[in-house]
């Protein structure tokens, strides 16, 4: 009984955390949409003032956050079992995999990752000194696009992690994303530092969420656009999100081992059926050919094209585009994306939890990119399909369906894309709805789901963001924030690292890696 009334104190609602981070969400939202002009200004010149002053400290700490990964999964921390020696997973290899994949970068590829290479062909940045729509750009609009969806966020997301499961398994401490960040801080500073991280992290992750979400949303409306011939508006959105909203909340209802687990393994058996599809009846050869050099171009390259920031070329807003903002992005999710990683931790040794979660994903995103963009490319070099102007005309979100509409039974396919596209954001969104209901409460452990009725409120407030969005004009008024909110993100980033190193070095001295004695939080 004393256990039991325990864990029900766990699970109630964290005032401290849910009303300062939910207070800060809807006054951040709503003046950004009832004073879209003005605000935007305001948060536009606050994005660019830290993207000028602070581009060059997001991008050297993404390489080093790189680098630390590498080294920490080859130091004796790496020996590290989660949970202990005798710990057991709770998840088979395949699941991992789809877990990690889905949860975290699932909406991402479907969206991004297609067209963004097209915009690297033809606009390439001025320092490579790279003619637009040559073959050149295209060797380098698939290698970039790869290093931007791989290696260093999934990086990001695995040593937050790592930092986050190594208390929560084997300190035996509440499952939070302050956390991973407890052994730099006096134990008498974490109920304030739990409150101010977790309320923070609420707000950067939902709009966040709602950004990601809005994009989804569009690129759902422009595939039921084209196949049924109509103009997509708020109507469209407002039914697509009326039908993820219901998906994501009782999946997330349902736990990670079932509801998060069917949706993920599913969704990840489609993305290789649509890669495949277009792989064998699109222009295998180049799609091949390009595959491997771009992987080649992106190997040789990686630290360069990691730190593209065009110093001496301050006409050319390539990197303030993309690189920088990027990064941004990476560190905003990097905390929370951790916090769902490490719940798939148990009975893996840090060293495996590393490379798993890095290499798999990345070998996986390269081929989707390969595959997706390079037939773009192919349209685009070829003059078969003008992609760059029809992106222009339709927009981002309509890429996929200017490929799509070139195979046999286009709009069937297109049909069974959009069914994709729903079951790939339900399944982050699940992921992420779950972190925020979490880090809601006064501290539930890693082996608890957190209370129901919180996955359900937080699962509508975003879903409701995310179409209000769309209504008021896309993410515009939010991407100021988005920048205000990464750069705190990026601390906590930091600071999991050597937390990281310092428990770890502590836990080695233990011959089981596991601290039982330690008080609870």
């Amino acid at each position: 009984m004393p256990e039991a009334r325990q864990i029900d104190q766990r699970r109630k609602l964290n005032h401290f955390t849910f009303w300062p981070g939910f207070t800060l969400l809807v006054t951040g939202i709503t003046l950004g949409l009832a004073y879209q002009d003005r605000i935007a200004v305001v948060l536009g010149e606050i994005m660019g003032w830290i993207h000028v002053n602070f581009g060059w400290l997001e991008v050297s700490l993404g390489i080093i956050i790189v680098l630390f990964t590498a080294g920490i999964a080859f130091s004796p921390i790496g020996n590290i079992r989660f949970g202990g020696k005798d710990a057991k997973p709770d998840f088979t290899f395949w699941q991992w995999f789809a877990l990690s994949l889905c949860g975290c970068i699932g909406i991402g590829i479907l969206f991004w990752a297609m067209g963004e290479p097209i915009y690297h062909m033809m606009q390439p940045p001025l320092s490579l000194g790279i003619e637009p729509g040559s073959k050149d750009a295209g060797v380098f609009a698939i290698a970039q696009t790869t290093l931007h969806w791989t290696i260093a966020q999934y990086c990001f997301y695995t040593i937050c992690a790592v930092a986050i499961g190594l208390v929560s398994y084997n300190r035996n401490t509440p499952l939070s994303v302050a956390a991973g960040m407890y052994a730099i801080f006096p134990r008498s500073w974490r109920p304030a530092l739990s409150s101010t991280v977790h309320a923070i992290c609420l707000f950067s992750l939902c709009c966040a969420i709602a950004t990601s979400m809005g994009a989804g949303l569009m690129q759902i409306g422009s595939g039921t656009g084209r196949i049924f011939d109509y103009t997509p508006g708020p109507g469209t959105w407002a039914a697509a999100a009326a039908i993820i909203i219901p998906i994501y909340i009782l999946s997330s209802y349902s736990g990670l081992k079932k509801g998060m687990r069917f949706l993920s393994t599913g969704t990840t058996r489609a993305f290789f059926f649509f890669m495949a599809l277009v792989l064998f009846a699109g222009p295998t050869l180049f799609i091949l050919g390009l595959g491997v050099e771009s992987f080649g171009y992106f190997a040789n390259n990686f630290f360069r094209n990691s730190t593209l920031l065009n110093t001496m070329q301050i006409e050319d807003k390539w990197p303030m585009q993309w690189l920088v903002p990027y990064m941004e992005i990476f560190f905003i999710f990097a905390p929370l994306l951790g916090h769902f990683l490490a719940r798939m931790g148990k009975g893996r040794t840090i060293r495996q939890f590393i490379l798993v979660n890095i290499i798999p994903p990345t070998v996986f995103c390269h081929f989707w990119i390969s595959t997706f963009g390079g037939t773009a490319v192919y349209f685009q070099w070829s003059g078969m399909v003008d992609v760059w102007s029809g992106i222009h005309e339709f927009g981002m979100e309509s890429m996929v369906y200017i490929l799509l509409s070139q195979f046999p039974f286009s709009k069937i396919l297109m049909g069974l894309f959009v069914v994709t596209i729903v079951f790939s954001f339900a399944t982050m969104t699940d992921s992420l709805v779950a972190t925020l209901a979490i880090i809601s409460t006064k501290g539930i452990h890693v082996n608890e789901e957190p209370p129901k009725r919180l996955k359900i409120v937080w699962g509508i407030v975003v879903g409701l963001i995310a179409y209000v969005l769309c209504v008021a004009g896309g993410i515009e008024p939010v991407r100021g924030l988005i920048s205000l909110a990464g750069f705190p993100m990026m601390l906590f980033t930091f600071a999991m690292c050597i937390s990281l190193v310092k428990d770890g070095m502590e836990l080695l001295k233990k011959p089981d890696w596991l601290d039982n004695e330690r008080e609870n939080d």
